[in-house]
């Protein structure tokens, strides 16, 4: 089983401490590592690099000189590539660098860091890191009496910290973050990993009971049958009595208007 020290609040060395094996004996895998990280430093990028065509310098309008009879190598325009202050040809134009990658790789990543770092005796946990006022020098002693001083660390806290976060601020090498929100980046960057005992227990913690799985199938609803429509009654068709005789004298017909 994994080991990580354990250490008490004011840093000073108690007992060994037993990793869970669901996050840190897992296996290791490279190349989802790389890709993790690989993704994670394109979508830093702010994609907002551009440079001037020819068509967006100043200059041009007017051929430098004649096309013949001076002795030079014929030019258009003083906003060619070429020229001095001319456009820039196939330059950089602005465009986002930002990529997906699979949850489960990024799972998996996450994984193959805590394993890789418990396998280097490289995580650490401690009882508790609660200051009471924002001091660097109270956290520096801290890390000092712990021997991690001087060394690249990552705290991960179970809840944001002011003061914690703000002691931190003023050393070079310590950055804090909420277990919830570290990366593979920063878990491979780090030298040390210090987790405090309650990071543990919310890194391991099952999700909760109340929270719809998104693999959890959805109650089928029993359909009731419906009762069949009654039938319409249907209408009686009156027999219409067939005209056998025109009834009735037949109409004169109007006398056409003698011709004048």
């Amino acid at each position: 089983m994994a080991k990580a020290k354990l250490h008490a609040a004011d840093g000073a060395y108690k007992a060994e401490f037993d990793l869970p094996a669901s996050h840190f004996e897992q296996p290791v895998s490279e190349a989802a590592m790389y890709n993790a990280v690989d993704v994670y430093m394109g979508n830093q990028r702010q994609g907002t690099h551009k440079t001037k065509n020819r068509s967006e310098v100043s200059g041009g309008g007017k051929k430098p000189w004649k096309q013949k009879g001076t002795g030079r190598a014929r030019q258009g325009s003083n906003t060619a590539p070429q020229w001095v202050r001319g456009g820039k040809a196939h330059g950089p134009l602005p465009h986002l660098y930002k990529r997906d990658i699979n949850k489960k790789v990024k799972r998996r990543a996450l994984l193959s860091a805590l394993t890789m770092k418990a396998n280097e005796s490289s995580v650490y946990v401690f009882e508790a890191m609660n200051l009471e006022a924002p001091k660097t020098k109270v956290l520096a002693k801290v890390l000092e009496t712990a021997a991690l001083i001087g060394q690249r660390n990552l705290i991960l806290v179970s809840e944001a910290d002011k003061n914690v976060a703000l002691a931190a601020r003023n050393l070079p090498d310590v950055m804090v973050q909420r277990v919830w929100d570290v990366n593979t980046y920063w878990l491979i960057s780090a030298k040390n990993i210090i987790f405090t005992d309650s990071a543990i227990k919310a890194l391991t913690a099952p999700p909760a009971t109340g929270a719809k799985s998104a693999s959890e199938p959805k109650p089928v609803e029993a359909k009731v049958a419906k009762a069949p429509k009654a039938a319409k009654p249907a209408a009686e068709k009156v027999a219409k009595p067939k005209a056998t005789a025109k009834s009735g004298a037949a109409k004169p017909k109007a006398a056409k208007a003698e011709k004048a």
